[in-house]
């Protein structure tokens, strides 16, 4: 049990680093947007974060397939 636990926090682990690097960035991403007046900083910001969401909730359905999918073998004809 032990195992499939260290195998389900490295398997989610990523995601999450990847929220918040994402955020992150768009964070310094609106400072400095707000500190140059440029506008489009700050809509390359939001983008940004919701692109960074989006893929890590895509990384997470994927990861959370493959460790509870369904893993039975085939048969083989005629045994």
């Amino acid at each position: 049990m032990l195992g499939k636990t260290r195998g389900i926090i490295f398997a989610y682990l990523p995601p999450v680093l990847w929220v918040a690097g994402g955020f992150l960035l768009a964070e310094l991403l609106r400072w400095a947007a707000v500190g140059m007046s440029w506008h489009w900083l700050a809509t390359l910001a939001t983008w940004l974060s919701l692109l960074v969401l989006l893929a890590a909730t895509a990384r997470a359905f994927w990861v959370s397939w493959r460790l509870w999918r369904n893993r039975t073998v085939p048969s083989v004809a005629g045994e």
